[in-house]
C-alpha cells in the first residue's frame, strides 16, 4: 500500500477519549513508531487526528473524507471510489477503527 500518513477521524463529544488518543500519538512519536524513519523502516509515517462536530452521518464514508477535508458533512454528488481518489483527491484506504480494535480476537479463529 505504501501509505505514509494515517487519518484518524473522532467524534468531538469523545473528550476523555481525544485525550488517550492524543497520549497514545505522542509515545508513539516519542518511542519512534511513528514519524521519520518509523520502526527504524526507512519509511516515513505520520498519524493525524481529526475532530469532527460528531454528525452520526459522518459514519459514512464520503461523507467522512468531506468531513477530513474540512468541508460540510454531506455525502459527495458524484460515485466516488476512495481507493481510486479519496482524500485530498489520492488513493484512500478507509478503515473503523472500531473494527480494528477487534481484530485480534478473530485472528486466532
Amino acid at each position: 500500500m505504501r501509505a505514509t500518513a494515517a487519518y484518524i477521524y473522532i467524534r468531538g463529544e469523545y473528550v476523555n477519549e481525544r485525550k488517550d488518543l492524543e497520549k497514545a500519538r505522542k509515545e508513539a512519536y516519542e518511542a519512534g513508531l511513528l514519524g521519520k524513519n518509523a520502526c527504524g523502516s526507512g519509511y516515513d509515517f505520520d498519524m493525524h487526528t481529526h475532530y469532527g462536530a460528531g454528525a452520526y452521518i459522518c459514519g459514512e464514508e464520503m461523507v467522512l473524507l468531506e468531513s477530513l477535508e474540512g468541508k460540510h458533512g454531506e455525502p459527495r454528488l458524484k460515485p466516488s471510489f476512495p481507493a481510486n481518489a479519496g482524500l485530498y483527491g489520492c488513493p484512500t484506504r478507509l478503515q473503523l477503527l472500531q473494527m480494528l480494535k477487534q481484530w485480534p480476537f478473530f485472528l486466532p479463529f
